[in-house]
């Protein structure tokens, strides 16, 4: 008997004997990686496997390297948990189709939540849906008066290669995603839906496409602390789409954006702008020394902006001087190194398409202030930043102004003298073609994401 027709007698003897103890046995792969089926351990459609699901991840039964493919979707209750659900390193946790968890026990008062799930390294996510109830679809509509749940989905600290792909994740929580110090994540073909920083990306090297973010309470994308503590860097961002957020911007890259690249994406009705690429220091030890420079060789290539105020803010805060003008941090001489630059904006698309316009506080979707031109919409806000570049930018609708600059040097928020000593303008040109043709109200993807 040759070695193939050892392997399927293997194969026959080993399901013959599964079918006659009536137990389910889980596959291993060549490579020895188990893959077990939820329908294994018996789980039902819509069971809450709560406790089943932490007990098959603390006995071992799924170990790193495993994967378990989830065949329905189950109830999961995050009140009055202890410890966190923490997946093994190496581990893969997949679904059929539209199988996922329906999580419940959600709460306002919890300051301290648990995940739904805690990541290790190179965990992957493929496929799967996440749904946190109690959220009537009514209140996803975001708002400056929306509430939302403290708990967050998806959670990681310190990991190293992430992959999550082709997920669903839903509900008004903190956050869908918060990955804390993490290198090379991937977020790819997802739909995220709801939460207030959406996705909290403290990363290196990160990816994120073909994603699609709607309806946060606030920021879809806002960057935190990256490994070692530093600014986030070296991200790419690229066909995705972000809409129909409530007080907030597309991506705020308040924890840093260094050598990282928005491509190819939407960004329509946000309540504030596109991007709010802003630096903001507020080192604890009060040493401006101690801190890296933060949002720096930034490319926004080939991006439409869409009813929202200001399509890109960019911004340079010293948090030192809240505290009052003797702690300030920032100053004539290193405001060059710390202030917001070296910024590309090329072959973008600046417009509207909702009528009337009006005003974000009057319900609609232009700038709450406008100057004596009374413009509805800014291609560029530009506060405090230097080396700031845009090339064959293209305005469709009226009242658009190109770029407003606005200093808020000699503010609590920045001295007079560190504003004056950057060169804050904004140079390029604007194409007299016409844009693409822009439709009110559209919410669809010119890509496909999701569970499939």
């Amino acid at each position: 008997m040759d070695g193939k027709a050892k392997i399927v007698v293997a194969c026959i003897v080993g399901m013959s004997i599964a079918l006659l103890s009536g137990t389910a046995v889980a596959a291993e792969t060549p490579g020895g990686r188990t893959v077990h089926q939820s329908t294994d351990f018996g789980w039902e459609a819509n069971q809450d496997v709560t406790e089943a699901f932490t007990k098959l991840l603390e006995d071992g039964t799924l170990k790193a390297g495993d994967e378990l493919v989830l065949k329905h979707t189950y109830r999961i209750n995050l009140g009055n948990r202890k410890r966190a659900r923490v997946l093994p390193a190496n581990f893969t946790l997949s679904a059929v189709k539209g199988a996922g968890f329906n999580v419940y026990g959600l709460t306002q008062e919890n300051k301290a939540p648990l995940p739904v799930l805690e990541l290790g390294d190179r965990n992957t996510l493929r496929n799967l849906s996440i749904v946190c109830e109690g959220v009537p679809t009514k209140v996803l509509a975001p708002s400056r008066g929306a509430k939302y749940f403290r708990e967050l989905t998806i959670f990681a600290k310190e990991k190293d290669d992430i992959l999550i792909e082709n997920c669903l994740l839903s509900g008004l929580v903190g956050h869908n995603i918060r990955l804390d110090r993490c290198r090379r994540p991937k977020i790819i073909g997802c739909r995220i839906v709801g939460g207030y920083w959406s996705v909290v990306l403290g990363a290196s090297d990160a990816l994120i496409w073909r994603c699609v973010f709607e309806q946060s309470t606030c920021d879809s994308i806002k960057t935190g602390a990256a490994p070692d503590g530093t600014a986030c860097k070296n991200i790419v961002v690229e066909n995705c789409v972000f809409q129909d957020n409530g007080i907030g911007d597309g991506i705020d890259t308040t924890g840093g954006f260094d050598h990282s690249v928005v491509r190819n994406s939407i960004f329509r009705r946000l309540g504030v702008s596109g991007l709010d690429i802003k630096s903001f220091y507020q080192p604890r030890s009060g040493r401006i020394e101690d801190v890296e420079p933060e949002n720096h060789d930034i490319l926004i290539e080939s991006c439409l902006f869409l009813d929202t105020p200001n399509a890109i803010v960019l911004t340079t805060l010293d948090g030192g001087r809240r505290k009052g003008p003797e702690h300030a941090l920032l100053n004539a001489d290193n405001m060059k190194q710390y202030a917001v630059h070296d910024i590309d904006i090329n072959d973008c698309v600046v417009g509207h398409a909702e009528k009337p316009l009006k005003s974000v506080r009057e319900g609609g979707y232009g700038v709450n202030h406008p100057t004596d031109e009374r413009e509805h919409m800014r291609a560029i806000l530009l506060k405090d930043a230097y080396n700031i570049r845009y090339r064959n930018l293209r305005l469709s609708g009226e009242r658009i102004m190109p770029v407003y600059v606005h200093s808020i040097g000699g503010s609590r928020q920045l001295t007079k003298e560190a504003a004056e000593a950057i060169d804050c303008k904004a140079t390029g040109n604007i194409l007299d073609e016409p844009s693409p043709p822009i439709e009110p109200g559209v919410t669809e993807a010119p890509f496909a994401c999701g569970p499939r």
